[in-house]
């Protein structure tokens, strides 16, 4: 594998020893959404609370270009070659951000958008709570025409959180931020659940820390018929369903119920899923 620290087209910040205040970065991990990248940038540079952005080209087939400056924000662009996966991107984006000393990293996916103000109402949360390692909020769930689907509303308080986790994970991935001390802590992505990562890594955290999510519609995801969610779903069930036994506990009863859910839903094809939380979550 090679990796540049690339400055992009435009020279991009080869030298972020000074993170922004108050030491916001956002990952924005990207692989051939050129398209994508853009629509985020754009809602990006309209948020005047500062943060630095670090983009990860994953080996995309035309290499991604990215900006000096996304309206106030710094921009960073790392290219790997050649494409190893999101585990990879995500880690080698962390690794940048957690050398240059940021307190905490949002995370992001191209094309999906955050709600104006989320990173300062996330950051404000970590602020005032030390012992909480990642907070989320509800998302607002979109199609890749961008239609309204459904709103996914996670439980906020640590206990319930950890519930669910025991079924699905119960933080979004693009909608959280993370305390960077509590990845020095328990490390970062493992390559060993594929496409659930995420999953992998939220537990490990609320093995240390507390688990949090904002009451309020944070970031539009979108739920494409292409991406990950469709195409690899039945890898992430499979990997959901390691990480669960991995982690079962036989006086849970909620332990048994996660299993046995995760392994009805690899019977359901994605196409009647999606359907059904349309109308069941609307």
């Amino acid at each position: 594998m090679s990796t540049q620290a690339m400055p992009s087209d435009a020279g991009g910040r080869a030298d972020a020893s000074a993170p922004a205040a108050p030491g916001i970065c956002v990952l924005l991990p990207v692989y051939n959404d050129q398209e994508g990248l853009e629509r985020t940038f754009e809602v990006l540079a309209a948020d005047p609370h500062p943060f630095d952005i670090v983009v990860v080209d994953d080996g995309s087939r035309t290499p991604i270009q990215a900006p000096e400056r996304c309206g106030s924000h710094a921009v960073t662009l790392l290219r790997l070659t050649p494409n190893r996966g999101i585990e990879h991107a995500l880690n080698a984006g962390l690794e940048a951000i957690l050398a240059r000393g940021y307190d905490y990293i949002a995370r992001l996916d191209a094309g999906d958008t955050p709600i104006l103000g989320r990173f300062e109402a996330q950051a404000a949360y970590l602020d005032a709570h030390p012992e909480a390692g990642i907070v989320g909020s509800w998302v607002q769930c979109v199609d890749d025409d961008g239609e309204y689907l459904y709103t996914l509303r996670f439980p906020t308080e640590h206990a319930a959180i950890l519930r669910k986790q025991r079924y699905v994970p119960a933080l979004l991935h693009p909608a959280i931020m993370m305390r960077a001390t509590a990845l020095r802590e328990v490390g970062l992505y493992s390559d060993r659940y594929k496409a659930a990562e995420d999953y992998d890594l939220f537990v490990r955290i609320g093995r240390r820390y507390r688990l949090a999510n904002l009451p309020q519609v944070l970031t539009t995801y979108i739920v494409s018929s292409r991406g990950i969610t469709s195409s690899k779903r039945n890898r992430t069930l499979v990997s959901r369903l390691k990480i669960q036994l991995r982690d079962f506990s036989w006086i849970d009863p909620h332990a048994y119920l996660g299993v046995a859910r995760t392994v009805t839903f690899m019977a359901i094809p994605f196409r009647t899923l999606t359907a059904a939380k349309r109308l069941l979550w609307r």
